[in-house]
């Protein structure tokens, strides 16, 4: 069995700059692994331990983003690739997910199961993994709780939302969307660091990918940001005295009621 993991270098929300078309600078950022790939890394390791299955992990962005990929292989990951063109720059979802699916059809066509973390903490739309699995006309679970059974052609899961708990059953090849903080991410051992350090990965291009510059990037995203703002949080408090006891008991019944 074959599993690809995406994962995805993230900024540290602490310290986000803008490029001039409102997108994130991630040239000179401090990075982390997405919380989220984290855990879809996690559960790929989970099968691996009852399937025998081979994981590679990709993630798309600059050289940099080298460092998530050496995560994973610390982690126990067997192979790993960067994505990484200059005209992959300012993609959205829709332009990502082409990326990601072109990689899967050019590259990795023999894939039993993909794996996305439900959401990424630059962007947080939940899009990249069911727009990538549409594209290659595959079933699409997210919201990904747990993973029950597992065999050589359907997987049987868990998935939780704010409003339900849901099991569902589903042919593979498949993809998959992993909850965060469902599983509880391994630590690598010394000798999966030192894999990490000597390990070789390999870089596409766009042109590895079979793409054009106008489906990717900019050019290929049909959405933007128009603007970004940094809140101001503040707090506008009032001070009532005991005298006004039925003035304030009205107060919170109202603000129940709406």
């Amino acid at each position: 069995m074959n599993i690809i993991v995406f994962v995805k270098q993230v900024p540290d929300t602490n310290d986000v700059k803008w490029t001039q078309n409102n997108n994130i600078d991630r040239t000179n950022m401090e990075s982390v692994l997405n919380p989220s790939d984290k855990q879809a890394l996690e559960a790929s390791l989970n099968i691996k331990e009852k399937t025998n299955a081979k994981i590679t992990a990709i993630t798309m962005g600059p050289k940099k983003s080298v460092a998530v990929l050496k995560e994973a292989i610390a982690m126990g990951v067997d192979n790993a690739y960067l994505l990484c063109d200059s005209k992959f720059a300012g993609s959205d979802t829709c332009a990502t997910s082409k990326v990601l699916s072109s990689a899967i059809k050019e590259k990795f066509p023999e894939t039993n199961i993909i794996l996305f973390g439900q959401t990424a903490i630059d962007g947080e739309t939940g899009q990249t993994g069911i727009s990538t699995a549409t594209r290659l006309n595959l079933p699409c679970i997210s919201n990904v709780n747990e993973i029950l059974e597992i065999n050589d052609d359907s997987i049987t899961i868990s998935t939780e939302t704010e409003h339900e708990k849901t099991t569902f059953k589903t042919q593979i090849p498949c993809a998959l969307c992993i909850n965060n903080y469902i599983y509880k991410p391994r630590i690598p051992k010394i000798e999966g660091y030192m894999k990490s350090q000597d390990f070789i990965y390999h870089t596409f291009d766009m042109y590895d990918l079979n793409l054009k510059p106008e489906e990717i990037g900019v050019k290929g995203s049909p959405t933007y940001v128009s603007k970004v703002f940094k809140s101001e949080e503040g707090r506008n408090c009032k001070i009532h005295t005991s005298d006004e006891e039925n003035y304030i008991e009205t107060t919170i019944k109202e603000i129940l009621e709406q």
